[in-house]
């Protein structure tokens, strides 16, 4: 058995070394919340949803000028097809809001700016999620081609002890008969230094990974009779990081 004192010599250097470590990983503690504060715009939003090729089982509505029997919601079914009243089924799938506008317009006879093509349900395409980002959701809507950044700040953004030097997208490229890529995102460079280098094109089924960093995970290993000793030097190197920048 480890003789109490002993025990009491390494209670005494668990805070140094938590020290030394928080002085080795505690970077960018506020990088979560800048992320979000720098979320992209509305327009931004609607310029990303009209890139979007429509697919099964997507929720579409159409709104006519003037023909409420045109008009409605449909979801797209499996042979790409959505009804549209008197004009029949139309095939839509593969296309852009913009492209649909036009496609109804055409087969409505009508001018193209009395058609109103909007995505109701964003159902047919995903990206997954693994890692510190907040929130509990892990299967996330794929919403037209985003940057990483702008897919962190839709869902939520990422956890106080999230590593923005160890996110990464992997790309499957099984339906290519490919093999997976790995792209690495410097979350650092994107948010605080504005450098977008590696802030790439999300597409379909892409699984984005955020790392913890060291220092949450020490966190989660300090035992719970000394979390306040560690909530105390932690605070103080808060306090003095905070005062140095």
């Amino acid at each position: 058995m480890m003789p109490f004192f002993a025990i009491r010599s390494s209670y005494f250097w668990l805070p140094l070394g938590a020290c030394l470590l928080l002085g080795c990983t505690a970077t960018d503690p506020h990088l979560d919340r800048m992320l979000l504060s720098n979320a992209a715009t509305e327009s931004n939003s609607v310029n990303v949803a009209e890139c979007y090729a429509v697919g099964c089982p997507d929720v579409i509505d159409v709104a006519v000028d003037g023909r409420p029997d045109l008009s409605g919601r449909e979801t797209i079914g499996v042979d790409g097809r959505i009804d549209v009243g008197t004009l029949g089924r139309l095939r839509v799938s593969g296309q852009s809001l913009p492209e649909l506008g036009r496609q109804f317009a055409q087969a409505a006879a009508v001018p193209a700016d009395k058609v109103h093509v909007h995505l109701a349900e964003y159902r047919s395409q995903q990206v997954f999620l693994f890692g510190q980002v907040a929130g509990q959701r892990r299967v996330v809507p794929y919403q037209g081609p985003e940057s990483v950044r702008e897919l962190l700040q839709r869902v939520g953004g990422i956890t106080p002890g999230a590593a923005p030097g160890d996110v990464y997208v992997i790309r499957s490229r099984v339906p290519d008969g490919q093999r997976p890529e790995v792209y690495h995102v410097d979350l650092h460079a994107i948010v605080l230094e504005h450098d977008p280098r590696t802030d790439i094109r999300v597409q379909p089924f892409d699984q984005i990974y955020v790392g913890q960093n060291r220092r949450s995970v020490f966190e989660k290993c300090f035992p719970p009779c000394l979390q306040p000793i560690y909530e105390l030097f932690s605070g103080l190197y808060s306090r003095k990081a905070s005062a140095s920048q």
